[in-house]
């Protein structure tokens, strides 16, 4: 790759952002157009690499970072995507189709998709010199809290949410002390109904985590022993490690310094377009518009990263596909396995399939006439398969068949 500040770089498909997204649209346009010119540009200095086992088994052992790599650079290399890592692009020049690195450089582009993801939200609350609190987000960030992470160091975890609650799973396997504090009045606020939420903060008190709900951080310093020390609204927890987990921001403002819409995330159409017809995005940088919401959303999950990517990829190349998934999470927490497909923001009624007392079952969230809005399982992945099959054929189910675990899911759907 050219280094000389002065010149300019071209490829017919750039795309900004060297993660999750950004890889898998490469690898959509190489498999439909070999022969086409693609470059990803980075601000890490590493590949490309998915997020999720940042939580989970990169902060326990080095040796899993591999296979968050998913792809080698032999790879890129035979396949011929090129990478331009470690430099960040600041601005984007609309009229001459260009962006500009931040060593100087410009680079030139037919299309352009942004794929610039999301940072992980600060604490709002002071927090004093010297005092360190981490975030995970990067690849770094995993690095430097797994070498903090020493069998039975203290742990304060700042927010109930999956990210908090994984490296929760993840430090009690180290037998480190955990306590985790939410402002909410409950966990998984945001994405679970309050039976799936209770049941896993059970499982966790199981595991010897301490929670904190209902309590909100004042302050983060440090005292005369070196301990961290969370002021909080009621009291106060003293820890070696402080870790927030509070949710992330959008890295919009390179698309809102061009002119383009932003709104919560970079503003596309269901064709993952902006509205510039040559610039796209994809992941979840983007609010688009959900016809499972009935509004534009933001959704921050694996999904989209690895499925919208795909299909602002073939619109790119001239295709005029839609991403409209129904929205799904997943999350790996103990011998656990936790999944969420659609919304239980959407108004409906509560029923369950199994008993929350166990380690398998679903919750359900049902509208009028048997519509599926959403459902919540613990091991059931089953559920989730059927339930998406059955969502996207606009299928309804018999509830009094659902709470009845021993009728056949399938056969609790009526076929249209």
């Amino acid at each position: 790759m050219d280094t000389d500040p002065t010149s300019i770089i071209a490829a017919s498909y750039v795309i900004v952002g060297a993660g999750q997204a950004g890889r898998r649209a490469a690898e959509t346009i190489k498999e439909l157009r070999p022969e086409a010119d693609v470059l990803i540009i980075g601000d890490e200095e590493f590949l490309p690499y998915d997020r999720p086992p940042l939580s989970k088994q990169v902060l326990l052992d080095e040796t899993e970072e591999e296979g968050a790599f998913i792809r080698t650079r032999e790879f890129y290399d035979s396949s011929g995507i090129r990478l331009l890592l470690g430099k960040a692009v600041v601005s984007i020049d609309r009229p001459a189709h260009r962006v500009n690195l931040v060593d100087g450089r410009q680079v030139a582009f037919d299309k352009l998709l942004l794929a610039t993801g999301s940072r992980a939200r600060r604490l709002s609350c002071p927090v004093g010199e010297g005092t360190q609190v981490h975030y995970l987000r990067s690849l770094v960030d995993a690095r430097a809290l797994r070498k903090e992470m020493i069998i039975g160091r203290r742990i304060a975890i700042l927010g109930g949410g999956f990210i908090g609650l994984e490296v929760a799973a993840a430090a009690r396997s180290l037998n480190c002390d955990v306590t985790i504090v939410e402002p909410q009045d409950r966990l998984l606020k945001r994405s679970l109904p309050a039976a799936v939420a209770s049941s896993i903060q059970g499982l966790h008190i199981s595991r010897g985590v301490r929670f904190l709900v209902g309590r909100t951080p004042v302050s983060v310093t440090r005292n005369g022993q070196g301990q961290c020390v969370v002021e909080l609204d009621s009291g106060k927890v003293l820890a070696d490690i402080v870790i927030a987990g509070i949710g992330s921001q959008p890295n919009m403002e390179l698309a809102g310094s061009a002119g383009l819409e932003v709104e919560n995330g970079i503003v596309i159409d269901t064709c993952c377009r902006t509205g510039d017809s040559d610039i796209y995005a994809a992941g979840d940088v983007t609010a688009q518009f959900s016809r499972f919401h009935g509004r534009r959303v933001r959704v921050e999950a694996w999904q989209v990263a690895q499925y919208q990517s795909a299909v602002a990829a073939r619109n790119m190349l001239g295709g005029k596909q839609e991403y409209d998934e129904t929205p799904w999470l997943w999350s790996d927490q103990y011998n656990w396995n936790i999944q969420a497909l659609g919304s239980f923001d959407l108004p409906g009624e509560i029923h369950l399939r199994g008993d929350t007392n166990t380690s398998c079952f679903s919750v359900w969230n049902i509208g009028g006439g048997g519509q599926v809005f959403a459902v919540a399982a613990v091991n059931c992945g089953r559920d989730i398969s059927v339930a998406r099959r059955f969502i996207k054929e606009g299928s309804r189910v018999s509830t009094s068949k659902l709470e009845q675990r021993d009728v056949p899911i399938r056969e609790c759907f009526e076929v249209r």
